[in-house]
């Protein structure tokens, strides 16, 4: 009889887990492995974030084929260190010969988001400095929201001069 309870608990176990992920229920939230990625599933609030840049010398001549990377996501809810979470990117665009460049992102909204960007030559040996900046979005920034999932979308503009390196 000890067998046969074993045996329906497990199968009821089984068959409601089946049935939870059809209906889409799963773990979403913070990053609790470390690995810098957070569960998005269908059913989700979203935003897009998209920046646009262009990376220029002092001159404001463009310069193209600049490396931009997109290292790190800093999303803050509410105050204080505990509401804080960052989490690894792993993006890298490149700019056109015009120096510009564009990057879209879909994150979970929060009432703020940092994109933390730097910028690195890529000629051999470089000839300019890189440079780093952490682009903010507010939750006032998200406009367009559809009334149900998506919650909106913000732009921003960027431009970024890079210095000439210095003589050693």
């Amino acid at each position: 009889m000890k067998k046969l309870n074993r045996k329906l608990i497990r199968g009821t176990n089984w068959a409601l887990a089946g049935l939870l992920s059809l209906l889409g229920f799963t773990g979403c939230g913070k990053d609790n492995n470390g690995d810098g990625e957070i569960s998005v599933e269908y059913g989700v609030p979203s935003a897009n974030f998209k920046v646009l840049g262009r990376v220029t010398n002092e001159q404001g001549q463009p310069l193209g084929g600049m490396r931009v990377v997109a290292s790190e996501v800093t999303t803050i809810w509410g105050k204080g260190p505990e509401q804080c979470y960052s989490g690894l990117l792993r993006d890298t665009v490149y700019t056109a010969s015009d120096g510009s460049f564009v990057r879209e992102y879909s994150l979970f909204p929060a009432d703020s988001v940092y994109i933390h960007m730097k910028i690195e030559d890529t000629t051999e040996p470089s000839v300019y400095d890189s440079d780093s900046i952490a682009v903010g979005f507010a939750k006032g920034d998200l406009k367009g929201a559809d009334g149900s999932w998506f919650l909106g979308a913000a732009e921003k503009v960027i431009d970024v001069k890079l210095k000439l390196k210095k003589k050693s």
